[in-house]
């Protein structure tokens, strides 16, 4: 068997009126903000971090709804990924944002129709099982 890193992910399913806020880095792939978890933060604060970092967004994490892993072949990575529901806290959207740090150049909201046009990871997202609180939390090995 081939050796692996882990890496552990924490990310934020954020919904205002319906759509789910996604991100991206070259306008083709969108993903839910989040990222790696550092040894000394909970899972949380890794969230909230780096909805932060990546939109400008101040968020308060709510209950995990959503629990992913998948062996990343290309990087030798075995991810795990953790979904918060995500509150939003202020009215406002920051307007002229940027990543200076990482990747994402853009935010965008989405409704369950239009993520059927769109490349989206993960699958699941497509669902639209977002909407509610129903959701299986772990959902087992994805192929990626």
């Amino acid at each position: 068997m081939q050796d692996y890193a882990l890496e552990v992910t924490a990310r934020a399913l954020i919904v205002k009126n319906r759509q789910l806020l996604l991100v991206s880095n070259d306008y083709k792939l969108w993903y839910t903000p989040g990222g790696h978890l550092h040894p000394s933060e909970t899972l949380p604060a890794c969230m909230v971090r780096e909805v932060k970092e990546e939109t400008d967004i101040d968020v308060q994490p709510n209950q995990i709804v959503y629990v992913a892993e998948f062996f990343d072949k290309k990087h030798n990575v075995h991810k795990v990924e953790v979904y918060f529901a995500a509150e939003i806290c202020t009215d406002e959207l920051p307007k002229h944002w940027l990543d200076q740090d990482g990747p994402v150049k853009t935010y965008q909201f989405f409704d369950v129709e239009a993520l059927k046009d769109i490349h989206v990871a993960p699958a699941f997202l497509k669902t639209g099982k977002w909407l509610n609180s129903g959701l299986d939390i772990y959902q087992g090995s994805e192929k990626r």
